[in-house]
């Protein structure tokens, strides 16, 4: 599968909002959805990725 296709998850879409259980999410066009489910609706959403915390740099020092 591609990158893409990867990245087109109801958790990163706006049309869908998260539930208080199991991790599903609530759909404006298909109802109750699994957090990889796709569709054809998609619209990414930017503010619902996780940013992943940056690795330390190193210091140089032993």
């Amino acid at each position: 599968m591609s990158k893409d296709l990867e990245e087109r998850a109801c958790a990163y879409c706006e049309n869908s909002v998260e539930t208080l259980c199991d991790g599903d999410f609530l759909c404006h066009k298909h109802g109750l959805v699994a957090a990889n489910g796709k569709c054809r609706k998609f619209v990414y959403d930017p503010q619902k990725r996780k940013v992943r915390p940056r690795r330390p740099m190193p210091t140089g020092k032993t």
